[in-house]
C-alpha cells in the first residue's frame, strides 16, 4: 500500500482499456486501486483532456492526467501531459497529497 493509500486517500485510474484489460495489469502489478473505464472517452471529453490523434495509430486519446482533490472535491494540484507515456513524478504528487 502506497503511502497516499495509508494517509486515506483514494487512488482511481480513469482508463480508455477495457476493464478486464486494467485488471490483469492491476493483478501483475500489484496495484491496490480501481480502474475505471472510460472505452468511448465520454469522462475524458467532458474534462477537455482529449489528445485528438494522439495515439499511436492517430486514434483519440486520453492525455495523461494526475489530479489531486481534497475531500471536498476541490482540485489542489493539476498535473497534465501531451505525451501519452509521461506521468508526473511521484514524489511531485507525494508533496501534493501531503499538503491537503
Amino acid at each position: 500500500m502506497s503511502e497516499a493509500e495509508k494517509a486515506g486517500v483514494e487512488i482511481v485510474a480513469v482508463s480508455p482499456d477495457p476493464n478486464e484489460r486494467s485488471h490483469e495489469m492491476a493483478q501483475r502489478l500489484r496495484l491496490g486501486y480501481r480502474f475505471v473505464a472510460d472505452p468511448d472517452l465520454a469522462v475524458t471529453r467532458r474534462y477537455g483532456l482529449v489528445h485528438a490523434r494522439g495515439g499511436q495509430q492517430g486514434e483519440d486519446v486520453p492525455r495523461p492526467t494526475t489530479v489531486v482533490l481534497d475531500r471536498d472535491g476541490v482540485v489542489r494540484w493539476l498535473w497534465v501531459s501531451d505525451n501519452f507515456q509521461v506521468r508526473p513524478d511521484p514524489n511531485d504528487v507525494l508533496r501534493a497529497v501531503r499538503a491537503l
